[in-house]
């Protein structure tokens, strides 16, 4: 009884989360319920809203807990490629796209559930500011044309990264379009279609 509720008290708020991500991931997340996942877990019916009100309130945490996953990747991932380094843009990129083809399911569910609020911001800063460290590496303001912010410059580029992610992801395009977003030359391809849009020449690169 003890050791049960230790487990109960110490790991049933990300159990809950862990078991939505399955029924995310099985696409069984319409007939999922508190009730059978407490069933599942050795708890109580009325253990799990200890945690969560409703089983909304244990999606939206899911989904914030999968976006703070998905943002620590991309932060890790620029510091293990040097944060000074002139590709960090294109290193970001490729790996958010690369998160997309790993992760199908988590990804669509991550961006097609609807925030509110505080909630919606902190998300769209967390990844904001991955993009505009980013580009701030590869040049300053004075490089963009005279009507470019580095804030459209910034959307632009998560935009065209973004959308492709959901072509990935939602598996509409091809293994070897995939390929060539992810290992190969369409990235350069769409990089270039960014740079030409919002900086002077020369021509830099996504």
């Amino acid at each position: 009884m003890d050791k049960q509720k230790k487990y109960h008290h110490g790991d049933l708020k990300n159990l809950l989360i862990v078991k939505v991500l399955e029924a995310v991931k099985t696409n069984t997340l319409e007939t999922f319920s508190i009730r059978k996942a407490a069933r599942i877990l050795n708890v109580s019916p009325a253990a799990p809203y200890n945690h969560f009100s409703n089983k909304q309130s244990l999606i939206i945490s899911t989904i914030l807990h999968s976006k703070n996953e998905f943002s620590a990747y991309l932060k890790n991932i620029i510091i293990e490629n040097n944060m000074s380094d002139h590709k960090q843009l294109i290193i970001l990129g490729k790996h958010y796209l690369k998160y997309a083809y790993d992760n199908p399911e988590i990804f669509i569910f991550m961006f097609s559930q609807s925030l509110s609020g505080q909630d919606r911001l902190n998300t769209y800063e967390e990844f904001h500011k991955l993009f505009v460290n980013a580009i701030e590496v590869n040049f300053d303001e004075d490089n963009f044309r005279k009507r470019v912010s580095i804030n459209s410059a910034v959307n632009v580029a998560w935009s065209i990264v973004h959308g492709i992610a959901c072509l990935i992801a939602s598996n509409t395009i091809s293994d070897e379009e995939v390929d060539g977003y992810i290992n190969g030359k369409l990235f350069d391809e769409i990089s270039a279609i960014w740079a030409v849009g919002v900086s002077k020449p020369p021509i830099y690169r996504l």
